[in-house]
Order: structure tokens, then sequence, then C-alpha cells
């Protein structure tokens, strides 16, 4: 599928800075609330069955306990579990390692393993993976610069704090858009901000790109959810070399350095 309608030519891509996996079932999982203790010792088990000792050392929870996050010192690894999403973050900015989707998805496989032993997570509605990227510019005002390549809106003031955000939803198998509430769909997020805007590394002078590819399905799935991935990471595929041969065509853009 050739998303956006953009053509992919050979050459390097993009760094992936920040990657997430994210599972949302079709209903609130109201059993968190007493069972996210049993879940957060599964997971910190697998330190001695598939991930390193240090791989989650710190645990926040929720007031209400309906909210549990496991991390590890230096951020690289972080799960979130709440009654309504489980999402799974690998961030590399400040990392040794580098982005390994095969890695990544090992990895993925043995902590939802263990916590779908615990919840047994059904009825799933949608699966999604998130990628976000960091281009340099050579520009003063990355804001300004996104507005200008960006949209046809002029303005002689400063432009800062630029945030451009759409989708884009694969057309059902009648060729229509599909309903968002009931149609089995991928979707396409894309996100372009000035990197100083960035929550955990803002980066002035940097653009960053967000890419979330993610899978509605209807009727729901109670199949292996790691599978499913694996095959939705072909459409991300797709859609990253798409994105990322658009923003190189801007002009006056590079790989930003690791």
């Amino acid at each position: 599928m050739n998303v956006l309608g953009w053509s992919k030519e050979d050459h390097q891509m993009a760094i992936v800075r920040k990657f997430t996996i994210g599972v949302q079932p079709f209903a609130k999982m109201f059993r968190v609330y007493g069972k996210g203790g049993e879940v957060v010792d599964a997971v910190l088990r697998l330190r001695t069955k598939g991930l390193h000792d240090d791989f989650f050392s710190e645990v926040v929870v929720s007031n209400d306990r309906t909210a549990f996050r496991l991390s590890s010192e230096d951020q690289l690894n972080s799960l979130q579990l709440t009654d309504e999403n489980f999402t799974f973050t690998k961030d590399y900015y400040e990392a040794n390692t580098s982005f390994d989707f095969k890695k990544v998805l090992d990895e993925f496989r043995l902590i939802w393993s263990a916590v779908n032993a615990v919840l047994n997570i059904q009825d799933v509605r949608r699966i999604g993976m998130v990628a976000e990227y960091r281009y340099s510019a050579e520009t003063k005002s990355a804001s300004g610069w996104l507005r200008e390549k960006l949209t046809k809106l002029e303005t002689q003031l400063l432009t800062e704090k630029f945030q451009l955000r759409f989708e884009e939803r694969a057309p059902a198998s009648d060729g229509l858009a599909p309903d968002p509430k009931k149609a089995d769909f991928i979707n396409y997020i894309y996100n372009f901000y000035d990197a100083s805007m960035d929550a955990s590394h803002p980066s002035p002078g940097s653009i960053d790109v967000n890419l979330d590819v993610q899978r509605y399905f209807a009727p729901v799935i109670n199949s292996s959810v790691p599978d499913e991935i694996l095959k939705l990471h072909k459409h991300f595929e797709k859609a990253e070399g798409h994105l990322d041969d658009k923003v190189k065509a801007f002009g006056a853009m590079s790989h930003g350095k690791k």
C-alpha cells in the first residue's frame, strides 16, 4: 500500500529514538485494581527468566491502584498497565544500544505472556506501534521551518511551538471510509513538531516526527497478540519508508545524530 502516495527509495532510514507497542482491549479491565500487584510480581520474576536483572528496577503505582508503571533506572525500558491499556516502551535517546524490532518483539512476548497469565486479557480491539524520529534542519527556527514546509499559512510573525498531527485510514473492503467505531481497519497517525517541545528529550533546532500505525479489529480478537503485532509491522515498515522519503524531500534535512 502506497501510504500518502509517497515513493520509496533505497537509503539509510532515520534512527528510531523511541518505540512503543500498545494493546487496548474492547472494555475496561476493572480486575487490574485487584490483580495489579500480582501482575507486577509476575513481570519482575522475568528478570531471572529471560530479562536481565536491571531490565525493570523501579515500580510506581497510582493512588487508586488502576495504573502501574515499571521502568529501568536509565528509562530504556518501561511498561505501563492501566485498566484501559497495556504499553511497552523502549527509549533509546540516552541508551548505548539501538532499536532492533526483533529483539523488542521477543521482550514483548515474554512480558505479555506474564501479564496475560494473570489478567487473561481478552477481546482486543486495537494494537499499535509508535516510533519517534529526530531530524536535524539547517534552520534557527524549527517551528518556522515546519510551518513553511507543511502549510500554506503565511505570517510575518515569529512561529513557535509548531505541531501538525493528522490521520489516514486504509479503505474498507468496499473502498469506502471505515467506520472508526465498528470497522476493521488500519490507522496511520503522523505527528510533526518542534523538538524543543519534546517532554523528555527537548532539542531546540531539531524536528521530531512520530509515526503511529494501529490495527483495529472487528470482530475483536483473542488470538496471539504478539503474532498480530508482527503482521502489523509489515504495514509499519512501508509507512516508515514513505514517511522518511517525504521528509528528506523537504530539503535541508538530515537524520539526527545518535
